[in-house]
């Protein structure tokens, strides 16, 4: 009598054939390995980060109104445990609800400092020295969070607080800063040297248990967060992380420190100022110049060279990729060893908003929104968005109006269009750079300019800023809405001459059916063929398995032996 197979049967077999051809490795089941929160509805934004200064001089009371003035739509925010313990856990809500309704939004929140009975160094600066406790349990048995765990405990106050306001949480400050002179080429392949780490003194696992806390406790009280890394500035840095555990004994993999550091992080965030170049780790260069678009670049730079090394471990394609901020950086308006500058910085601050879109980074903060205050870092001190905060409106830099025209246009509400963007490149003379922009993000109520694209052009800057100037035709599928920097507008003819420097022009306008309508025509007649043909092909593969998987039950489960030969079909018949 021939054996009868339930669906079920059939279905589970084929199941465990799958199962096993995946082979996840340990530790891969877990976090970010398996789920990141949904990118598709963040907007870029152009933040300031640390208040008015280093030290915190200038209060979010006195610059609130002054971020919309200057075109700031969002924010890196300190939280720090020491205040919070001092003063109550809502003492910055106030200052949140008042940023929501000033169109400060999608708020970075930076975890900080611990209370210095909760640093592993009561006598030191604690914001330098990792928390104490860090290895206690994260959870009781009753699944509440650990108060003996001192940044587990602190990061779910705050989370809980402020979950409403805050969507991305850094964790720490620059865990990789190190002095000048340390080879940070070496971590590459060895783990940072904990006396080598500045900014926190403890080991690289140390840093990954602090990330793996503030995961599991945040993703706990708000699962729709993000969890970002703080504010690296190493690329081998983040290869460490991604290629060790939390275990104290040197990152190996135990049921008790079961994932790689890639499980404790969605977000990458990092640190660039431009002054200093970039690293390309993906073809080991350095990039350096003083023009307005390397300058621009250097973000998008580094961020390609975080992917990179994301990439390699499998994110991104096996697992889900991360998203990417920038929460640190600025040009200076005085120039300082022939870098910089109010004319280098107004362009910088417009490309790299433009090419922050085309590398997809969501988020770019400038350190200081005021001049001065800088802790002693004299290379930061011309960074800030205004000169003084006093009578502020009068003393914003000229160059920071470029900032200003960004928000009147809603850049963030953009895209970047690659296709379209490799056309009109092709198109532009020699030495002219320009990019397209595709309104994604519904219109908002008193919009000045809503238009479905933005073109823009300059003049292109790498080595040395170009102080030229040409006039030409720009290839333009719609009569273009003029803007420039300051604001200046004008309706024109997409035949017009266009006069273009340095610093970028705007031109926006809507591209009707007939000039889109290569985008739009559907799935030609090749692309419905590939889909048939793709579906054909997955349908033999799952009855194959379905066959496997038959075979399998009747040789192991019920252990019958049955050759691989041309009967094999009819047998399972």
């Amino acid at each position: 009598m021939k054996p009868k197979y339930s669906f079920m049967k059939v279905l589970f077999i084929t199941l465990i054939i799958l199962n096993v051809s995946v082979n996840c490795e340990k530790g891969e089941d877990r976090g970010a390995y398996l789920k990141t929160p949904d990118a598709s509805k963040l907007e870029y934004r152009l933040g300031n980060g640390m208040g008015g200064g280093f030290d915190s001089t200038w209060k979010d009371d006195d610059i609130r109104q002054l971020m919309q003035y200057a075109g700031v739509d969002g924010q890196r925010k300190k939280f720090r445990e020491d205040l919070f313990e001092l003063w109550g856990y809502g003492q910055e809500l106030g200052v949140c609800e008042d940023n929501e309704r000033h169109g400060v939004l999608d708020v970075v929140g930076y975890l900080s400092k611990p209370s210095k009975p909760h640093s592993s160094n009561e006598t030191d600066n604690s914001e330098l020295c990792y928390p104490d406790h860090l290895y206690e349990p994260i959870w009781l048995p009753n699944g509440e969070v650990n108060p003996n765990n001192y940044w587990a405990n602190f990061v779910y106050k705050t989370v809980n607080t402020y979950k409403k306001y805050i969507k991305i949480w850094e964790t720490w400050n620059e865990p990789d800063y190190v002095k000048y002179g340390v080879d940070t080429s070496a971590w590459k392949t060895s783990p940072p040297n904990k006396k080598d780490l500045v900014y926190w003194n403890g080991s690289i696992f140390q840093y990954i248990r602090l990330l793996r806390i503030t995961y599991e406790v945040a993703k706990k009280v708000d699962p729709d967060c993000w969890v970002a890394t703080g504010g690296l500035g190493y690329a081998y840095f983040l290869d460490s992380i991604m290629r060790y555990t939390d275990n104290p004994d040197n990152g190996k993999i135990t049921d008790e420190f079961p994932a790689y550091g890639g499980a404790y992080f969605d977000c990458d965030c990092f640190h660039k100022y431009p002054q200093w170049g970039a690293y390309d780790a993906e073809h080991d260069v350095d990039y350096y110049g003083k023009g307005s678009d390397l300058l621009a670049k250097t973000i998008g730079i580094m961020k390609n060279s975080h992917h990179y090394i994301i990439k390699k471990y499998g994110f991104g394609s096996k697992y889900p990729d991360k998203i990417f901020v920038n929460t640190e950086t600025g040009v200076n308006s005085v120039e300082k060893d022939g870098i910089g500058g109010d004319f280098v910085r107004r362009n910088w601050i417009i490309k790299s908003a433009l090419y922050n879109l085309e590398y997809d980074v969501k988020q770019v903060h400038q350190l200081n929104f005021v001049d001065g205050n800088n802790g002693g870092f004299g290379d930061y001190e011309n960074i800030g968005s205004f000169v003084s905060l006093e009578e502020g409106y009068k003393h914003l830099k000229s160059s920071s109006k470029g900032r200003i025209i960004l928000k009147r246009m809603n850049l963030g509400k953009y895209i970047f269009e690659k296709e379209k963007t490799e056309k009109f490149r092709k198109s532009l003379p020699k030495g002219v750079t320009g990019i397209v922009l595709k309104r994604k993000f519904p219109k908002v109520e008193n919009e000045e300019f809503y238009y479905g694209y933005m073109y823009s052009a300059w003049l292109e800057s790498n080595e040395v800023e170009n102080n030229g100037e040409i006039e030409t035709e720009l290839d333009i599928p719609f009569d273009p809405l003029f803007l420039d920097w300051e604001g200046k507008k004008e309706q024109l003819n997409k035949n017009s001459k266009f006069k273009l420097t340095s610093t970028p022009i705007f031109l926006l306008g809507d591209i009707n059916n007939d000039e889109n309508k290569d985008e739009n025509k559907g799935i030609s007649g090749v692309g419905i063929f590939l889909i048939v043909l793709t579906s054909i092909i997955g349908i033999i593969i799952l009855i194959i398995l379905v066959f496997v998987g038959l075979y399998f039950y009747k040789r192991v489960v019920k252990h019958q032996y049955i050759p691989i030969d041309k009967h094999l079909f009819k047998a399972l018949i």
